[in-house]
């Protein structure tokens, strides 16, 4: 075992007593230590049982479960404590929760059953006088939770989600005890408060563990951390496990606090460092260094250094707009994948080896129109396709329907959205009309006002086959499809639906629509083509992508959602101020901004720089273009001073050649402007 190690992890690994906080750099290699040290630990003498180890996910838990084995033996395997927090949190509180005052049975509410909840509890005691955004409330109370705040902890606010949340949370805490409930939070937060307030309990759990071990620590949150202090006896032998430059989570609760405090709450605690990297190139390293070297607050300062050795540069890209910039990744994604010139070595790079990301899943629209175009399949991860969701499905069944009028699954999905009073039964009268008369649905719809339907149903269908026929007219006379697609969307009333979402989710629904139409002008400017066309290539991609084999996809996703992935290649695009780092962090209007917010952005771009293994784009567009204004795009502060070897000044491909000295007077030009 001992061979399998570098010196660093061999020291973390054969640690014997007390506190150990092991500050694992990316791609460092933290899984190996926590299984070996835990293999060791068995070695020793200690009961598999007695040890607890606890990552953030079930997919981490099950993994180092499964690595586990031949380091120890099935049986070994099997009797460790290893779980995440909440999983952990659920095997306490059945065997505690009578602490609380439960009768032995709990049930456990997911997000559905909590908004749910909320929203009684809204309607029941009339705390607001017009829709509010249920989700937003309820994160309001899960940060408090997180936090450890009581209801009676939390300070009153002016501000009106804040002041309503306040009012909810002793309500919804009420109504969790009184059904016997705990929600997804509650099973880090109950387990403490029993701790906290029941010593016979807390030494019970105290005598159960000798060894803890907590990975991923710069992610745990004021409540874990607590749980962590409760269940550790008088031996305090914890070891925790992260890296605070990759501390990207105070969104959700999560306090970069308690790794970079952990000696003063764990006095005389032993200090490794884990700097040797085993995924990434040097250039991609240095890039990386460079940028995290400039972080403010930083406490124990790491330098990664490349196990794999040289690299291509990584290349800093120039582009004229998002377009632009959506054109290029998908070109130099299929060069890569061919094996061109652009490919290090011309070495081939697999569609499911390549990973676009971006620091809002907003900037993912462009990407997913420009892949679909070019034939690339592609996944995304941690989010919705934008092709698959809903307002965007229901905007092509209606396109679908206006150019195939037999398509009765786009008709069904359609036929009362939004509602016209076409409920079930006024679609099972139909249906039985459309078999006894043997007629298409379409048809049978048709009959509608000769059939026992109410006079409001009869209006809805209507109105309905009047949209589609007059928008299937208008095709026909060779309309632009962008027209008629707004005109038919105002006429079947969705537009005004979508409109009537006041919601922070009824304006996303809204932009995605409206990226869709931009989309389809695009397509039709670019191809000439019609819209039983464009709704074939829309099917075709899709049906396409279905059938890739899901190891062969481009990936997508946001810099958040790719924490813990790794890939040949990586694209990080938006590479400018007000998206990365993100507006809301820089722009002094912004009263919740604070310098701590840059920093966490500068740890999230350090993030994206990690994940590539051989090649890494960092891109960025120039100008912007917004309701006809046009406006220059300034490079994101995260470029500047990076080390002159380590980056090149990259042209795409296909534009004419520069030769040497005009290749190095534009770097310089380059990392001058990018000083300034």
């Amino acid at each position: 075992m001992r061979s399998k190690l570098n010196e660093a992890q061999r020291a973390a690994v054969e640690h014997a007593q007390g506190p150990l906080l092991v500050l694992a750099g990316a791609g460092s290699g933290k899984t190996r230590v926590i299984t070996h040290r835990i293999a060791r630990l068995v070695q020793r003498g200690v009961r598999p049982e007695a040890i607890l180890a606890v990552s953030f996910t079930n997919k981490a838990a099950a993994e180092m479960a499964e690595r586990m084995v031949p380091l120890v033996g099935k049986d070994s395997a099997e009797r460790l404590w290893l779980s995440t927090f909440h999983s952990f949190g659920v095997r306490f509180l059945q065997q505690e929760n009578r602490a609380l005052g439960y009768d032995g049975r709990f049930v456990i509410f997911d997000q559905g059953d909590s908004l749910g909840l909320v929203r009684d509890i809204l309607g029941r005691e009339r705390l607001a006088d017009r829709s509010l955004d249920v989700p937003a409330l309820l994160t309001r109370i899960s940060l408090w939770k997180n936090a450890f705040k009581m209801p009676e902890d939390v300070r009153p606010s002016d501000f009106e989600y804040d002041a309503i949340a306040r009012q909810i949370y002793p309500l919804y805490q009420q109504a969790l005890a009184d059904m016997h409930a705990f929600d997804f939070d509650d099973l880090v937060v109950a387990p403490v408060r029993i701790l906290r307030e029941r010593e016979d309990i807390r030494a019970k759990w105290q005598r159960r563990f000798m060894h803890l071990l907590i990975d991923e620590f710069q992610d745990t949150n004021r409540s874990q951390l607590e749980l962590l202090r409760l269940l550790t006896g008088e031996l305090r032998n914890v070891c925790v496990v992260g890296d605070d430059d990759q501390s990207i989570y105070s969104w959700r609760g999560a306090d970069v606090g308690n790794i970079l405090d952990f000696e003063r709450h764990f006095p005389g605690a032993a200090v490794v460092k884990l700097e040797v990297n085993y995924r990434s190139r040097a250039p991609i390293l240095d890039v990386a260094n460079a940028v995290i070297h400039q972080s403010r607050g930083r406490r124990h300062a790491k330098t990664l250094r490349s196990h794999k050795g040289p690299g291509p540069k990584v290349r800093v890209v120039a582009l004229a707009d998002g377009a632009q910039e959506a054109k290029f990744v998908v070109k130099e994604i299929r060069e890569l994948a061919r094996g061109s010139e652009v490919s290090p070595g011309r070495r081939p790079f697999p569609y499911g080896h390549i990973a676009v990301l971006y620091r809002s899943n907003t900037q993912g629209r462009l990407l997913e129109e420009e892949l679909r175009i070019g034939g690339v399949p592609y996944r995304v991860f941690g989010g919705t396709q934008f092709f698959d969701r809903k307002e965007i499905k229901d905007v092509i069944a209606y396109l679908r329907a206006a150019v195939h009028p037999r398509d009765e699954l786009s008709l069904r999905r359609i036929v009362n959205t939004p509602p016209r009073g076409i409920g079930p039964q006024t679609l099972d009268t139909v249906r039985a009309h459309a078999l006894r008369s043997g007629k298409p649905f379409a048809h049978a719809l048709a009959d509608a006002e000769r059939l026992d339907l109410s006079p409001r149903a009869k209006r809805g269908i209507a109105s309905l086959l009047g949209a589609l026929a007059h928008a299937r007219r208008r095709l026909k006379a060779g309309d632009s499809i962008v027209a008629v697609t707004e005109r038919l969307m105002d006429e079947v009333g969705f537009t005004g639906h979508l409109a009537e979402d006041k919601t922070p989710h009824g304006a996303r629904r809204r932009e995605n629509v409206q990226f869709l139409l931009r989309a389809l002008r695009r397509f039709e400017e670019r191809r000439k083509v019609t819209l039983d066309q464009f709704l074939t290539n829309l099917t075709l991609r899709v049906d396409q992508e279905e059938k890739q084999d899901a190891n062969n996809a481009v990936t997508l996703s946001s810099l958040h959602s790719a924490k813990g992935l790794e890939f040949d290649v990586v694209f990080l695009v938006g590479c400018v101020e007000g998206q990365l780092p993100h507006s809301r962090t820089t722009d002094p209007k912004v009263t919740e901004a604070a310098p701590s917010d840059v920093e966490e952005e500068r740890r999230l771009f350090y993030v994206g720089v990690t994940r590539a293994r051989e090649l890494l784009y960092l891109t960025r567009p120039e100008r912007r273009t917004m309701r006809g204004k046009v406006t220059p795009r300034v490079p994101s502060r995260f470029l500047d001073n990076l080390p002159a070897h380590a980056w090149e000044a990259y042209k795409p491909i296909g534009e004419t050649e520069m030769d040497p000295e005009e290749m190095s007077q534009m770097a310089t030009a380059l990392l001058e402007r990018l000083r300034r």
